[in-house]
């Protein structure tokens, strides 16, 4: 077992978001589990972050393989009393020519993965006193977009796995919360920095700029944090405000065009 104390878990540790999570634990002196499918990405993790990162190569996907390697996390590092839980995917297709596949990848990453890191591993967390835990969403679980029902279903589905788990384990001193972030720019989505598409976008959002996964590395800090203690049940939609002020915006670009309300 891990003599290291203060353990954050972060899957998806090596994707934008999860980097930038991980960042903020390690300036802030807190070790970090970095969980990723990607051992490659994980050693340049490590060499990145030093002996506070601790690494864990798994694919998410394996429902299978999942049981065997929470118990194995438990033996090297319990107790566990923060989690991230950030990892998730994306492939997409229209509904009519959606394979099995893409539905069920969807869902067994980005909400039976989640589900089962809580049902094994909640219960030492129990013990130790209780936590926090921190799921990564999706501003898809409040807004839909075409091609992507797998994703936002799922998304959806971990937001309601959220509220459900924050109130069965409030007793036990665990809060659960999600945040959601709207368009983030990362390397891995390119193609929303390429116009004609960006400068149509950023017209949807307020801020008129894109996310950046240090924004929701913040706002994930303060979920896991002391100042959130009283926080749980929630999702922080984090969006520039583009959900909350959608039909504003949509007011003030018809103005901006010289066209009546």
């Amino acid at each position: 077992m891990s003599s290291t104390a203060d353990l954050t878990l972060v899957t998806g540790a090596t994707g934008a978001i999860g980097q930038a999570v991980v960042e903020r634990l390690t300036d802030g002196g807190h070790p970090v589990l970095a969980l990723d499918r990607d051992p490659t990405a994980l050693d340049g993790l490590q060499n990145r972050f030093g002996a506070q990162v601790h690494t864990h190569a798994c694919d998410l996907a394996d429902l299978a393989a999942t049981p065997d390697l929470l118990a194995d996390l438990l033996e090297r590092h319990s107790p566990l009393r923060r989690l991230v839980l950030n990892a998730g995917v994306w492939p997409t297709a229209p509904i009519v020519k959606m394979t099995d596949e893409i539905w069920e990848e969807n869902f067994a990453v980005n909400v039976t993965s989640p589900f089962m890191f809580l049902r094994g591993l909640v219960p030492a967390m129990i013990e130790a006193g209780g936590g926090a835990i921190v799921c990564t969403c999706s501003r898809n679980a409040h807004r839909s977009s075409t091609n992507n029902a797998a994703y936002d279903a799922s998304k959806a589905a971990l937001l309601a796995l959220v509220r459900t788990a924050a109130g069965e384990f409030a007793r036990d001193q665990i809060r659960v919360n999600a945040v959601s972030p709207g368009v983030i720019s990362t390397p891995s989505t390119a193609e929303i920095e390429e116009e004609p598409f960006r400068s149509t976008y950023l017209r949807q959002i307020p801020m008129n700029r894109y996310g950046a996964p240090h924004d929701i590395a913040g706002v994930i800090l303060f979920l896991l944090g002391e100042d959130a203690g009283f926080v749980t049940g929630q999702d922080l939609i984090v969006d520039g405000g583009q959900i909350a002020c959608q039909d504003s915006s949509r007011l003030m670009e018809a103005e901006a065009e010289g066209e009546s309300p």
